[in-house]
């Protein structure tokens, strides 16, 4: 798919959960925005006369990719995060360029039995537009698909009602909620108490017939890989993205070396010039 570069301008927000929004931005040229379910694009904003580049997946539902020009993103807010400090406080109007898709956690063109898709906290994005790619393979049986999705209590169950919705709809699609710091009720079934992990290790795991996507904490898709891998599973069956959250972090100033570090150097470059 190529590479394209173009402005875009805040539409609206739309707040998901208490830490979580929801930004749509419009493309300036009105043109659609060609890209893979699960790709992503680089966005570079201007803050206070700086510029500074993220990168979000696109997590557009509902809708077929390239069916209008907008590039609906979610984004947690992190604290001391250059991008969460401005774009949280952003009203519309604001523009930035973008730059892409990117990206290769993508539903695989040879279907295999089944496709795990891991996602942690907003790591759930690049998989909202997977869902309308995913209906007709899961009506006509081409596929089974799990979803284990990793948050930190039910307060963060993002898209609550429309995921269990559409595990209503699709018997072949499978939802596993994992609350990291809240035990489970007895109100919901697919929930679970602890790490993603622990669901994956409860499936029949089969590195010959799953093909496994791994999206969000950066810890959590390093343990889950370590797993998979002491399973049988490899690079070719196991799609990692990793989500990282920038914060600020002070300049450490150059040190002034002393006369007697700059002789050193001096020694050992003059050693490295005669050596053949």
């Amino acid at each position: 798919m190529t590479i394209e570069s173009f402005d875009a301008t805040l539409a609206h927000t739309n707040r998901v959960s208490p830490t979580t929004l929801e930004f749509q931005f419009v493309r300036n040229d009105a043109k659609p925005v060609l890209y893979l379910p699960g790709q992503f694009f680089r966005f570079t904003f201007d803050a206070e006369g700086e510029s500074f580049e993220r990168s979000y997946s696109i997590a557009t539902h509902g809708q077929t990719p390239g069916s209008n020009s907008n590039l609906d993103l979610l984004i947690s807010y992190v604290e001391g995060g250059k991008a969460s400090e401005y774009l949280f406080k952003a009203e519309p109007g604001i523009n930035c360029s973008a730059k892409g898709p990117f990206g290769n956690l993508l539903v695989p063109r040879a279907l295999p039995r089944r496709l795990i898709m891991v996602a942690t906290s907003v790591g759930i994005a690049p998989y909202l537009p997977m869902l309308t790619q995913l209906k007709p393979l899961l009506q006509n049986g081409s596929l089974n698909v799990e979803l284990v999705f990793g948050v930190r209590s039910r307060q963060e169950f993002l898209y609550a009602s429309m995921l269990q919705e559409y595990a209503a709809s699709h018997p072949r699609f499978n939802l596993s909620v994992c609350y990291s710091r809240q035990k489970r009720s007895a109100e919901w079934t697919f929930e679970r108490a602890g790490y993603v992990q622990s669901r994956l290790l409860e499936m029949e795991l089969d590195p010959a017939g799953d093909h496994v996507l791994l999206c969000g904490n950066p810890a959590m898709i390093d343990a889950t890989f370590s797993m998979l891998v002491a399973k049988g599973f490899g690079v070719s069956n196991v799609i990692r993205e990793k989500y990282v959250f920038a914060r600020e972090t002070a300049l450490v100033p150059p040190q002034k070396l002393s006369d007697e570090q700059k002789k050193l150097i001096a020694e050992k470059l003059l050693k490295f010039r005669k050596d053949p």
